[in-house]
């Protein structure tokens, strides 16, 4: 008899399943939901279930809705790896980086089946800020099958991550033996910055005047870009750039109208909400936030501030981000979006503070200050600045020309969509000045503007004029970054192993011409 009730009950759990998926297919995902939820009255511990049900509710950006299944699939039973990775990356979706390093943690790499699970927990790892942890499964990955492209190429990686560029150049070249046409591949090898481009360009034209899919267009159009320019060929160079760029411009949803309204509703934060004493005031951890334009020095600066033996370096997290999604219930794919601007008067701000110093403790370790280097958290600091009344903000300028040019450049993941168009970046550029400017009034003293050209012709004054607005006492080894081997995870990773460079102001002199059109609107005033 036991037998047969069970047997009907699975019968009915994937009868309410198919429905679900017939129900989606049709457009009518509240009667999904309906169906997902009568399968899990009869199995509450199927994950996959579970996280079906959670992505329906993100996708309709009900966030806390997404989250209570997410975090209820942690209770459910892993049936393989295939299921633990895709809850991981849901874990990753609604910024749960400490329960994914939990997880990490207790299945060992010796638990996983195939050098491409090691090799996706080691990226999610690695992308959520633990490398020494991704480190270990992309190892493992490796020697599972010495000869899987995917774990070769993460492995090369993370010796970029790490400064190993011996090994990532080894390791990048064993991965294009495997797949000689990899655009991911050729785009990291480029990156690398290695002697005898000439024979690399012929092989990436050829390659790229076949590709059809936009993102191996990118890869590769911005691979030969990097080729020609370190050989100064910077006509070719310039051609190669703008088809990276427009195959990438292709792939993201980026409209300035969007901007703008996201950037006025920022400018209503007053000076009397963000004072307001309802904050986390008396957390013993201490943030302190590094933000600008991506590409203005900020991973130079936050590798300085963490040279202080009082300091953790945080990297760049979206850990603000989640504590507001929770806070206002909106599942935003991006920092801040202007619905949640205008919802925040609701919001319980000490929570949204100490729910974000809990996420960051595991990147503190011990020490009691954190940085958090995430550029883009200029968004936030109105969110930031009344959450965290102890937490110091540390903004970067940096000629908009050069950083411009740098953000053309730098083939980002899902950050700055806007830096694929000249004009999209002058117009952001723009609205980002207006708007610190706008901080400064609203939140006076809270704000430390620091000129990258300081930071690399004065380091040691620039630093300690940094260590001073930070409550901390000059140390030398702020300095000293070259010195150091942690993990540098963003577009600067290369170049941090060379210490601090005098020779990155105008760069974009070279392409002076080309770039005329984000010149004249940023000189112009727009």
């Amino acid at each position: 008899m036991n037998q047969v009730v069970a047997t009907a009950a699975e019968a009915n759990f994937r009868k309410h399943l198919k429905r679900a998926e017939i129900y989606l297919s049709n457009g009518q995902p509240d009667a999904a939901i309906d169906s997902l939820e009568a399968a899990l009255r009869i199995n509450p511990e199927h994950i996959e279930t579970r996280l079906r049900l959670a992505g329906i509710h993100l996708k309709a950006k009900r966030h806390n809705e997404g989250r209570e299944q997410i975090l209820k699939a942690l209770s459910g039973h892993v049936e393989s790896p295939r299921i633990a990775l895709r809850l991981i990356n849901h874990l990753d979706v609604i910024g749960e980086s400490g329960t994914i390093i939990e997880i990490a943690r207790q299945l060992v790499p010796s638990m996983w089946d195939s050098a491409l699970s090691l090799s996706e927990v080691s990226r999610t790892l690695s992308q959520i800020g633990s490398h020494n942890l991704a480190d270990q499964f992309a190892s493992a990955a490796v020697a599972f099958d010495p000869n899987h492209p995917a774990a070769i190429f993460q492995q090369a990686k993370m010796d970029v991550f790490f400064g190993r560029l011996d090994d990532a150049r080894l390791n990048v070249e064993r991965c294009l033996a495997k797949v000689p046409e990899d655009p991911a591949a050729h785009w990291l090898r480029s990156q690398l910055r290695l002697p005898g481009g000439e024979a690399r360009v012929d092989p990436l034209e050829r390659l790229l005047a076949k590709a059809t899919d936009p993102t191996g267009i990118s890869h590769l159009g911005y691979a030969l870009h990097n080729e020609l320019h370190g050989l100064k060929d910077f006509n070719r160079a310039w051609q190669a750039l703008e088809s990276g760029c427009a195959a990438k411009r292709s792939l993201v949803n980026y409209r300035r109208e969007n901007t703008v309204d996201l950037f006025a509703a920022l400018q209503q934060f007053s000076s009397k909400e963000i004072s307001s004493p309802d904050g986390c005031m008396d957390h013993p951890l201490r943030p302190i936030f590094v933000v600008g334009l991506h590409r203005s020095g900020t991973t130079l600066t936050e590798r300085i501030i963490s040279g202080h033996s009082q300091v953790a370096a945080g990297g760049e997290t979206y850990d603000i981000t989640s504590a507001l999604r929770r806070a206002s219930g909106i599942h935003m794919r991006s920092e801040i979006e202007t619905q949640a601007v205008h919802a925040r008067a609701g919001f319980d701000y000490r929570r949204i503070g100490e729910e974000y110093l809990r996420g960051m403790a595991w990147r503190a370790g011990e020490k009691r200050i954190v940085t958090d280097k995430l550029p883009s958290n200029f968004l936030n600091l109105g969110f930031i600045a009344r959450a965290l009344p102890q937490a110091r903000i540390v903004r970067l300028r940096r000629d908009p020309i050069d950083v411009g040019l740098s953000n053309l450049r730098t083939l980002f993941g899902q950050a700055c969509p806007y830096s694929y168009d000249q004009l999209d970046f002058a117009d952001y550029s723009q609205h980002f000045e207006r708007l610190m400017t706008h901080w400064h009034e609203v939140m006076p003293g809270r704000i430390l503007d620091v000129n990258y050209s300081d930071l690399v012709d004065a380091p040691e004054q620039t630093a300690r004029a940094i260590a001073e607005f930070c409550g901390l006492p000059f140390e030398p080894a702020m300095v000293k970054i070259e010195e150091r081997s942690d993990a540098v995870s963003t577009a600067s990773s290369v170049m941090m192993r060379e210490g601090i460079r005098k020779d990155r102001n105008k760069v974009w002199s070279a392409y002076e011409k080309q770039l005329q059109p984000m010149i004249q609107q940023l000189q112009g005033g727009g």
